[in-house]
């Protein structure tokens, strides 16, 4: 299996693999992120969530991730991308903020 295709197995399960607003896919921590503020049936992309919330991507990125991080449940799928090189959209993301050890 190419790394490609292992990215794209990185998901989780059962969850819808496409924002429910635009359609622009979602990678696994997009769907934890939406997990964190409790949305199951629908999910939604950063910029979709960012709308909703008034406030930018990048910031809904850091705030979801450092939830996400403190939470074991949230962690433990998020640490399943384990590198920077693993995110499917680094040119449509975030991954510098994303992929930074820091724990916001």
């Amino acid at each position: 299996m190419d790394n490609q295709a292992k990215i794209s197995n990185k998901v989780v399960e059962g969850a819808p693999g496409v924002c429910s607003k635009c359609g622009q896919a979602l990678c696994l921590r997009k769907q934890v992120f939406n997990l964190t503020v409790g949305n199951t049936d629908e999910m939604f992309c950063l910029k979709c969530l960012a709308e909703d919330s008034q406030r930018q991507p990048v910031e809904v990125l850091l705030t979801l991730k450092g939830y996400a991080l403190k939470r074991e449940c949230f962690s433990k799928e998020w640490h399943r991308y384990q590198s920077r090189a693993e995110c499917p959209d680094p040119g449509g993301c975030h991954p510098d903020q994303c992929f930074s050890q820091e724990e916001t």
